[in-house]
C-alpha cells in the first residue's frame, strides 16, 4: 500500500512539469520514489499488556536487558519516520537553481565556492575518469571540470545529446567544478519545503525535491564522496 501511495504522489508531482518531455517526468518519478512520504502513516504495532512491575538483568556484556516494563512507563506511541535532512537545513537556507540536460537542480549556497564562465575549453589529462571534462586554471589553481550530466544522471544520456555547458560551479575546496548548462535563479528554502530522500536512497548526490520548483536538491557532500570513490 505504501508503494502504491508513493507512486501516486510521484505521478501527481511530476504532472505539474510544464515541459512535455515524458522522459523528464519519468526521471522525476524515479527520484520521488526514493522519498519517505511523512504523510503516510506507519501501522501501529500491537503491544501486549505487560506485568505491573519491572525487572532487569545484566548480560555478560554489562548492558541491562529489560525483561518487563512497569505499567506506568508504557506509551501507546507510533514510531516516527525520520527524514534525512542534513544539518545545514535546520534553518532557512539559500539555493542556486541551474539546469543540466533539461533537469532543474539546486545547490545550497553554503556549499558553493564560486561560479565561473565556461567556453568549453579545458586541458585534457591522460587517464582522467569518464566524468572529467578536463582541467582549467582559476587564480593559479587547477580546477577539475565535472561532467554533471554523466556523473549525476548517466541514465538520461543516449549518446545523441549535444550538451554545451556554460558555467562552472566550484564545490568542495574549489578544486572541482560542476559543469552546468544555465543558471536560473536563487531562492530561500525552508526545511519543510523539501521532500527529503529516504536514507536508503541509491543516489548519494540527491538530497530531495524542492516542492515549489520541482527541482532536484544536491547533496554536495554526496557528490564529493562519489568523486573520491
Amino acid at each position: 500500500m505504501k508503494q502504491v501511495d508513493k507512486t501516486r504522489a510521484s505521478r501527481e508531482a511530476a504532472s505539474k512539469i510544464a515541459e512535455p518531455d515524458s522522459a523528464l517526468k519519468s526521471y522525476l518519478d524515479t527520484l520521488l520514489l526514493e522519498i519517505d512520504d511523512p504523510l503516510i502513516a506507519t501501522p501501529k504495532t500491537e503491544v501486549k499488556e505487560p506485568p505491573a512491575y519491572a525487572d532487569t538483568k545484566i548480560e555478560e556484556t554489562g548492558q541491562p536487558t529489560v525483561v518487563a516494563v512497569h505499567q506506568s512507563a508504557i506509551r501507546d506511541e507510533q514510531p516516527s519516520q525520520q527524514n534525512s535532512a542534513p544539518s545545514w537545513a535546520e534553518s532557512a537556507f539559500q539555493v542556486l537553481l541551474f539546469k543540466v540536460n533539461g533537469i532543474k537542480l539546486g545547490i545550497p549556497l553554503s556549499s558553493l565556492m564560486g561560479i565561473l564562465s565556461y567556453a568549453g575549453e579545458a586541458s585534457q589529462l591522460p587517464g582522467q575518469p569518464g566524468w572529467s571534462l578536463g582541467v582549467v586554471v582559476n587564480r593559479d589553481e587547477k580546477v577539475i571540470i565535472i561532467d554533471s550530466a554523466r556523473l549525476l544522471m548517466p541514465e538520461r544520456l543516449t549518446g545523441n545529446e549535444a550538451l554545451h555547458p556554460q558555467h562552472l560551479l566550484l564545490i568542495g575546496d574549489g578544486h572541482r567544478a560542476l559543469a552546468v548548462d544555465s543558471i536560473c535563479d536563487t531562492l530561500t528554502v525552508e526545511k519543510d519545503e523539501v521532500r527529503w530522500r529516504s536514507e536508503s536512497g541509491l543516489r548519494p548526490w540527491y538530497a530531495g525535491i524542492i516542492i515549489q520548483e520541482l527541482s532536484v536538491l544536491l547533496d554536495v557532500d554526496g557528490v564529493l564522496e562519489m568523486l573520491a570513490a
